[in-house]
């Protein structure tokens, strides 16, 4: 994701939030917006996805981040994906 892109926030569709600037903000504006954030869930494949929980189900069967893994008895699991922020990794190795 090109850190500069500008993402949506789920909790103001006026706010127009650098991807970079992205995870801190979605915290910030969660705390604000109490109301709306109870109407939303997290994927646990993706941290920075807040969905309806209307369409939470659907959201998790379709989730871009989730990965299918077949296991030795022929069924085939999903595991959630982490992407750490790089920056933040390039921040600490300097500090270091």
């Amino acid at each position: 994701m090109d850190p500069e892109r500008l993402v949506q926030c789920p909790y103001d569709k006026n706010h127009q939030i650098r991807a970079s600037r992205f995870p801190y903000h979605l915290v910030k504006c969660k705390e604000n917006n109490g109301k709306i954030a109870r109407k939303l869930a997290t994927c646990p494949y993706n941290a920075r996805h807040r969905i309806p929980k209307e369409e939470f189900n659907s959201h998790l069967e379709n989730c871009e981040n989730k990965i299918a893994l077949d296991v030795s008895n022929g069924k085939k699991i999903s595991i959630p994906i982490f992407q750490p922020n790089k920056y933040i990794l390039n921040i600490q190795m300097v500090i270091k």
